[in-house]
């Protein structure tokens, strides 16, 4: 999720806020446990949920069926009633690379998706869009990267920029026809920005080789916009990459993980910006040891400290993370479990400690997708998919204690 938190003061004041109205509308008891709707109105079959978070609470997006992206908030109200913002009979869904929504400020959102540009398996075109009535309607969808080859280009994440919003994409332009559908050239990843009228800015490259499906992510920092995404040397490996698009400072890795893969891991990045203090969290595996973890900034995003190590001992990925307050993250990724998976939630910060706030079984596979967090005063909202028959999105509210 690809959603930046307003700076500390405003956040507060907005929490506080949405507590009162909260109250006020019935949706808390007085103990601090919801009360309904504590679900939103997704259907059988629903898939691939993602949310951003926005100065009212959050905003959730997914697949219902083959051919519609419906739109739900959930503010002081409870849940707005979910409407199809995105119809097509082209989607190209994929379990790792969502729809993305994204709260540019006021009523604007900015959304993305994928749709099929040839007959090929992997021909497909990002799609982006710019609501100015919070999903209502859309402007005309335009299409970022202007190739006109027919390849892989998807795994979006949105940032400011200059008055309009960003985003930067992975682009298989430079691909050459391989085996298995896959090109066998460099995946790039290439930036451009978008305005409130939906007219599109320069296209810039920002990297020639990158791992060629991990999803990206990206925060507004105190110093610019700073994009993060798992890179690719000519050894493979693979080590988490940090860039900020105003040029503060060089590319580098966030850490030498000395991971070395020959193939894309499909696990991307989760940041989170807080003011000056923004928090990472990524899945590596360097000889053979899955492991999940966090690093800290302090000072917008220029320098981080090293990696703590936060996963149980048997990680599978797929992290994501909501600022708690000035110190403390709430962190989520897949670890194995008895017979298929379990999600674990810890509160983490940057002086090393790691504490469980919950942990629960969910499907291990791909087809449970990116499970994703949401923060409302002291509970988290965590939406995943349940695959096979009778599957579909599942939800949960959890209390964050002490």
């Amino acid at each position: 999720m690809h959603c930046p938190i307003a700076a500390r003061s405003a956040a507060v004041i907005n929490r506080l806020s949405l507590c009162t109205a909260l109250l006020s509308a019935g949706l808390f008891f007085s103990c601090g446990q919801f009360s309904a709707p504590d679900s939103p109105d997704t259907a059988p079959g629903s898939t691939y949920p993602n949310i951003c978070q926005t100065d009212d609470g959050f905003v959730m997006i997914w697949y219902e069926g083959d051919q519609h992206i419906v739109i739900s908030e959930f503010t002081a109200e409870g849940w707005s009633r979910k409407d199809t913002i995105v119809s097509s009979e082209r989607f190209f869904k994929n379990w790792a690379d969502l729809p993305q929504v994204y709260h540019a400020g006021g009523n604007t959102f900015a959304l993305s998706w994928l749709e099929m540009s040839g007959e090929g398996t992997y021909d497909y075109d990002v799609h982006v869009s710019i609501s100015t009535d919070r999903g209502t309607t859309l402007s005309e969808p335009v299409i970022p990267h202007r190739d006109g080859v027919k390849g892989e280009h998807g795994f979006v994440s949105f940032f400011d920029f200059m008055g309009s919003t960003g985003l930067i994409w992975l682009d298989g332009r430079a691909m050459m026809p391989g085996g298995h559908g896959h090109g066998s050239g460099s995946m790039r990843l290439y930036a451009s920005t978008i305005d409130p009228t939906g007219e599109l800015g320069l296209e810039i490259m920002l990297d020639d080789m990158v791992c060629e499906c991990c999803p990206t992510a990206a925060v507004n920092t105190s110093a610019g916009p700073l994009v993060a995404f798992r890179d690719r040397d000519p050894d493979e490996t693979r080590n988490i990459q940090l860039s900020f698009i105003n040029g503060a400072q060089l590319p580098r890795p966030i850490h030498d993980d000395g991971w070395v893969v020959p193939g894309c891991p499909v696990n991307g990045p989760a940041m989170r910006a807080n003011g000056e203090n923004v928090a990472i969290a990524w899945y590596t595996a360097p000889d053979n040891a899955p492991q999940v973890n966090i690093s800290f900034s302090h000072d917008g995003g220029m320098s981080f400290g090293a990696p703590i190590r936060i996963d149980d001992g048997k990680a599978i990925g797929r992290p994501d993370l909501v600022w708690l307050d000035d110190e403390t993250v709430l962190v989520s990724w897949l670890e194995e479990g008895v017979e298929s998976g379990k999600l674990v939630l810890k509160k983490a910060s940057a002086s090393g400690s790691a504490k469980l706030l919950s942990e629960f079984d969910i499907s291990s596979g791909r087809g449970s997708g990116y499970p994703k967090l949401a923060l409302v005063d002291d509970h988290v909202f965590v939406a995943w998919t349940e695959p096979g028959e009778g599957g579909g999105i599942r939800s949960k509210w959890i209390q964050l204690g002490s």
